[in-house]
């Protein structure tokens, strides 16, 4: 395959380079080196630059010493900071780390700018043809975690972008960050967290379909993790700790908003809503809060006790409910927006979508959703002793049919107009609507309702097949010409989709579909002060959906009244991901299996939550997905341990926070920003340093484990230390531990060890590279005592 064609400019200065780079987000930079080359000769790349801009031509290298310390030029050659005699004297570790690299050839040809941002040296990352799609490429795993991985971290992943898990929630639960805090036994710490982004744990962690766990890079090694069952658990212990987990609201801002609906979308927008201060009244026409979560799912899924006590959480941090109010019939929007300053309106999806076909409107035809609306209200739906049909292959038609079967349906059957591969139900939920007796017949459409007497009587079934797929990726249905089946019904449970009633609501536009229309950035309506979210707004769908709009709509509130939003908790910034050792040997998932079928009623949980060893065992499969290439730069973590600062074309970076783990990147800098300089502190006659650099054989170009050692001594008492791990992870590692072991004692070899054991307490090898704990030890340890030649 030939070299990908490119234009070459040679820059005037960096400054120039960097707005050539800025103005052509297909330009690459080029330091002197042959990286970049190698990498286009081997096609190792998902996309090629147009443009490479060589950077060589800009400026030559510099070492020199000015009133703040000493200044290195980015396109200063590594020979050149190995043989300065001001860097072998005062900056003694820089010059080694720079004697280290590869050959001479190489060290004349590579300069201090590219040694510190050059990309990654996994051989999945390298390997020609671009075989593996890794995280650093833009990927979704890394393939490296686990494969072959004997060159890599031993002291956890880098966090390249959001885990698959995360990315596909539709509310962006931050699942990794959780589960971590769960390994390490903070549950409250992870309830907190969890509460950050939703108040529904304990709903979603029975209802919600969990796409997230499709996408989990655990079931391409053996099976997925129970993602669904370990936020069940929290969800139950933020609501039994509720009054300590809940976060204080912000004081009264003295504005208010009214929300109409207290569903998934109604309580989601109160909580984030009041939490930043807001004074919220929610109106729903129910008589119980917690609109489809109560009455459009059943009590053996998601017991109505707990919802009321979710409701409670959110009454306890000041949300006011005003349950049996309609809004358009008790009072109207126009009222709404004269006594608040923003009106949200999630008024839900509450009507049954008609079968279509003729005869649907006989009597003992029944909505999917009024059929469960009339259960959960405790009114018999007239179904014990009868033949029971549901048409529809989604949850709420598994819904309906186990209602009926447990309301004492003679016989249940379910009519799907497609095979069992496409229903979007959870599998779960079919196999224990078989489990409890339903009769499913596939790829069968009613054609025609047949009353007796104006009482449904039968229904003729259409044979279907499947054809090309349709918008949903599912194959279409195509009716078989001819063929049909006639039988017995004496209920039908029409489930096969929902839709919004709008009155009421007309004055803030509406869809064609009658959806109230909203922005989708900013879920405003056409009335300035009037928002919507949720199944109203948006469309049937999940309740996680729910909650993720009605959480960008109160965000699109909380800036239109001008208030401050409550704040994620911060991430870590070194960004280094932690998972369990082991985590990669073959296991099988958590699952709750529900009761016997004689045991299970119609208004008792039929699934208990899991302990917290079993979740806490489910959480430590979770791989907590990143890059676990490590850090190849020899120079990086001399620059970490001098504090050595980088100046930009934008901004000056402290070595310690400049490297980072990106697609395509191993540094912090932004798209377009280039480094300019080297900025070392100024000479310290007392510090001693000393780098050492574990490999293989002398001419390979990276380390698999240095040492960086940076120590102020007075006489042999160590008054400051610095200690930093290069190739130890995918950013150096500073030990700060075996720095403290180190500091105020005189040095000894014992000491030495003892600093070295605690740099490597927490390393975390993973299959193939323990050997590099057991050399890291030894070589930490050795320079250590090196300092004192």
């Amino acid at each position: 395959m030939a070299l990908p064609r490119f234009n070459i400019v040679n820059a005037k200065s960096i400054d120039q380079a960097a707005k050539i780079l800025k103005a052509n987000p297909k330009a690459k930079a080029i330091g002197g080196g042959t990286d970049l080359l190698h990498g286009f000769k081997d096609h190792i790349y998902v996309e090629y630059p147009d443009t490479v801009v060589n950077l060589r031509s800009a400026e030559k290298g510099y070492v020199k010493e000015e009133d703040d310390g000493v200044h290195i030029g980015a396109m200063t050659t590594i020979h050149e900071i190995e043989k300065d005699s001001l860097l072998q004297g005062s900056y003694g570790v820089l010059a080694q780390a720079a004697a280290s690299v590869a050959s001479p050839q190489i060290r004349n040809a590579s300069t201090v700018g590219g040694n510190i941002c050059q990309e990654p040296r996994c051989w999945y990352y390298r390997n020609a043809d671009n075989l593996f799609y890794c995280l650093r490429k833009g990927g979704d795993d890394c393939p490296a975690f686990t494969g072959r991985n004997d060159i890599h971290s031993i002291f956890g992943a880098g966090r390249v972008c959001a885990s698959p898990c995360e990315d596909e929630c539709p509310n962006g639960t931050p699942i990794p960050r959780y589960f971590e805090m769960i390994r390490e036994g903070d549950i409250a710490g992870a309830a907190k967290l969890f509460l950050a982004s939703s108040p529904l744990a304990a709903m979603t962690g029975r209802v919600c379909p969990h796409a997230c766990q499709s996408v989990c890079n655990r079931g391409g090694h053996d099976e997925e993790v129970s993602i669904r069952d370990i936020e069940r658990y929290i969800g139950d212990y933020i609501l039994e700790h509720s009054k300590e987990l809940a976060p204080k609201a912000a004081a009264d801002t003295g504005k208010k908003t009214a929300i109409i609906g207290s569903g998934p979308a109604g309580l989601t927008a109160a909580w984030f809503l009041k939490l930043a201060g807001n004074e919220i009244t929610v109106f729903d026409k129910n008589e119980l809060a917690g609109g489809m979560l109560v009455y459009g799912i059943p009590a053996y899924r998601l017991p109505k006790d707990l919802v009321a006590k979710n409701v409670r959480m959110i009454e306890d941090i000041g949300v006011e409910f005003r349950q049996g109010v309609c809004v358009g019939k008790d009072l109207t929007l126009e009222q709404l927006m004269a006594d608040f300053d923003a009106v949200l309106i999630c008024n839900g999806a509450w009507t049954s979508t008609r079968i279509g076909c003729k005869g649907d409107d006989a009597k003992g035809v029944l909505g999917g959703i009024d059929f469960l609306y009339r259960i959960a209200r405790h009114e018999d739906p007239g179904v014990a002793g009868k033949t029971v049909a549901v048409v529809g292959g989604g949850n709420t038609a598994m819904d309906a049919c186990r209602s009926a079967k447990r309301l004492g349906a003679l016989k249940v059957y379910n009519f799907y107009r497609r095979s069992r591969a496409e229903m979007p139900a959870d599998e779960i939920e079919i196999e224990e609507a078989a489990e409890e007796g339903i009769d499913f017949r596939y790829l069968v459409a009613p054609a025609e309702i047949i009353s007796e007497n104006g009482m449904l009587n039968k229904i003729v079934l259409q044979r279907m097949e499947l054809g090309e797929p349709d918008a949903s990726g599912r194959r279409r249905p195509v009716p078989v010409d001819g063929a049909f089946e006639t039988i017995d019904v004496d209920v039908l449970v029409s489930a096969v989709g929902q839709g919004v009633d709008p009155a009421g609501f007309e004055a803030a536009g509406l869809t064609e579909r009658n959806w109230i229309a909203a922005g989708p950035e900013t879920y405003r309506t056409g009335i300035e002060s009037v928002f919507a979210a949720g199944d109203g707004a948006q469309g049937p769908d999940t309740a996680i959906a729910a909650i993720a709009n009605a959480r960008k709509a109160a965000a699109s509130i909380i800036q239109y009244l001008g208030l401050k939003p409550e704040t994620a908790p911060a991430e870590d910034e070194m960004g280094l991901l932690t998972f369990d050792k082991g985590c990669t040997a073959h296991s099988q998932k958590m699952s709750l299996r529900g009761k016997p079928v004689p045991e299970r009623t119609l208004f008792a949980e039929d699934i208990a939550t899991a302990s917290f060893a079993a979740i806490r065992e489910e959480a430590g499969r979770c791989f907590d997905c990143g890059c676990v290439a490590a850090c190849p730069s020899d120079l990086a973590p001399a620059l970490v341990a001098l504090n050595a600062r980088i100046r930009t074309t934008d901004r000056v970076i402290d070595a310690n926070d400049f490297f980072a783990v990106g697609v395509q990147a191993s540094t912090k800098l932004r798209e377009g920003e280039l480094v300019k300089e080297i900025v070392l502190p100024k000479p310290d006659p007392s510090v001693r340093s000393v780098y050492l650099k574990y490999r293989h054989r002398k001419a390979i170009d990276f380390p698999l484990f240095s040492a960086a050692v940076v120590l102020s001594v007075n006489g042999n008492r160590i008054e400051k230390a610095s200690i930093v791990l290069g190739a130890a992870a995918p950013v150096p590692v500073r030990a700060k531990a075996a720095e403290e072991i180190l500091i105020g004692k005189d040095l000894t070899e014992s000491l030495a060890a003892e600093a070295a054991e605690e740099a490597l307490k927490d390393a975390l090898p993973l299959g193939e590279n323990g050997y590099k704990v057991i050399a890291a030890k030894a070589y930490v340890r050795k320079a250590i005592v090196k300092t004192l030649d």
